[in-house]
């Protein structure tokens, strides 16, 4: 889990969050990814001309060791609309690109993200649905689901949706009631870009 320092736009769950109407913060998490993971990786130098050409800020290793921990990897911070962005790019031997923000608890609409995705399915055929992941790590609980094609040269592609937030009771009662999302693109084994 990303620190909450990271983070400049934790709400405490009491804000609604309607499920019918697309909020910004995902319809812009959508767009980011679309144009960073989608179109600009797995070129990491496009990757990197592209989070500049935005105003995102480079994280420092440090402030990437928090989420990537051991894997190697860059970073940057975009803040737009009350929200950070967080923009990751993990290097070999998983080639990934993620987009992750905070919202407060609750259902969202990810309509806009999930025809992202169909669109994607559609232009590169061969993507099938991954087994849904649902696990407790420590204090927090992660939830994933995804789809995965096998790439012509081996390895494979994947486009993955992770929901995760604090299970802890005494950390939920300070107020760690987000839930933290990320859009994931990533490449794994044999000829992988």
């Amino acid at each position: 889990m990303l620190p909450l320092w990271l983070w400049s736009s934790v709400v405490a769950a009491t804000v609604p969050v309607s499920p019918a109407t697309p909020d910004i913060r995902v319809t812009r998490a959508t767009q980011l990814f679309d144009q960073l993971c989608l179109k600009a990786f797995p070129s990491d130098a496009a990757l990197d001309d592209a989070a500049k050409s935005m105003g995102a800020i480079a994280l420092t290793p440090d402030q990437v060791k928090v989420t990537l921990v051991n894997d190697p990897g860059r970073g940057w911070a975009l803040g737009e609309n009350g929200t950070t962005y967080l923009i990751f790019l993990e290097l070999p031997p998983f080639h990934a690109c993620s987009v992750r923000w905070s919202m407060p608890e609750g259902e969202i609409d990810l309509g806009e993200y999930r025809a992202l995705i169909e669109n994607e399915k559609t232009a590169r055929a061969g993507f099938t649905t991954i087994h849904e992941f649902d696990r407790d790590a420590g204090d927090i609980h992660i939830h994933a689901v995804g789809e995965q094609r096998i790439l012509p040269e081996g390895g494979s592609e994947a486009l993955l949706l992770f929901d995760q937030r604090v299970i802890d009771p005494a950390r939920r009662a300070r107020g760690e009631t987000a839930t933290n999302w990320r859009f994931v693109r990533q490449f794994a084994g044999p000829g992988a870009p």
